[in-house]
């Protein structure tokens, strides 16, 4: 069986992979360590085994001293790249703080350098933050002296308008307030002792006054017109001749009331 060069050389890789270089694949009559020697001095196999065992022999010497990778060192290299594709691969996202400068600067002229522009930029860019701070809205407190004070002639400084204005404000907040109509305990009493001969002293008047409008008030009580539920036998025993006593009239009273009405009950 014959091989063509180009097919032999193929299979190195193959025959480095799965077969020891030391130990022939076909063939045991050659060494391991021993070199095929080939040209002029080479001498001619005996058979077509031993020309197929020389020529395997020939591959495997190449294939020996064109590995440069040990077993140990290509498992390395393997767990090495697996280790690479599992770590996850990471992008730097930061902004540089002065991206808005350079955005500014590739949009320009380029009249001149970016260092001088970038200083510029950024003068301009706190003068335009500054002049965007909020408006001092506030009004002062004495705003309402300075409007009346312009709106004045003017006759006197404004300090001492100022004092005279706010004196005024505060006399007309005063006679704003809410008049007090609460009426005194003693309001009756005090009209009633304005409308008499006043011939005694308001104090002694008031007392005698409040003991008559207590007296008028009780005696205007509601009356009492319950009926007690032995007002029957007390009217009884009051007509009768009284020869026993109330409680055991009573009790007779009501046993012969009882019967009676019973006794209606049935006919």
């Amino acid at each position: 069986m014959k091989f063509a060069v180009s097919t032999l050389l193929a299979l190195i890789p193959a025959a480095g992979a799965f077969a020891p270089t030391s130990i022939p694949a076909f063939g045991t009559c050659l060494s391991a360590a021993a070199e095929v020697e080939t040209g002029p001095k080479g001498k001619a196999a005996g058979s077509k085994q031993e020309d197929l065992d020389l020529t395997l022999q020939i591959i495997l010497d190449h294939a020996s001293r064109s590995t440069t990778v040990s077993k140990e060192q290509f498992i390395q290299q393997m767990a090495e790249v697996k280790q690479k594709d599992e770590e996850p691969e990471t992008f730097d996202l930061s902004i540089p703080y002065d991206a808005a400068a350079k955005l500014a600067f590739e949009a320009s002229d380029k009249s001149m350098d970016f260092a001088d522009f970038k200083v510029k930029y950024e003068e301009d860019a706190v003068a335009l933050v500054t002049s965007k701070k909020p408006v001092d809205i506030s009004v002062p407190y004495d705003a309402a002296a300075v409007n009346a004070f312009k709106a004045s002639d003017r006759s006197t400084p404004y300090i001492e308008f100022k004092a005279k204005y706010e004196a005024d404000a505060v006399a007309e907040v005063i006679a704003k307030q809410p008049v007090d109509i609460s009426v005194p305990y003693d309001a009756t009493a005090k009209l009633a002792y304005a409308a008499s001969d006043k011939l005694v002293a308001y104090p002694a008047f008031k007392e005698q006054f409040f003991a008559a409008a207590v007296a008028d008030i009780i005696a205007k009580q509601p009356v009492d017109i319950s009926v007690p539920y032995d007002a029957a036998a007390m009217n009884a025993y009051k007509a009768s001749d009284r020869s026993a006593p109330y409680a055991e009239f009573k009790k007779k009273f009501e046993a012969d009331a009882v019967a009676e009405v019973v006794a209606k009950q049935q006919k």
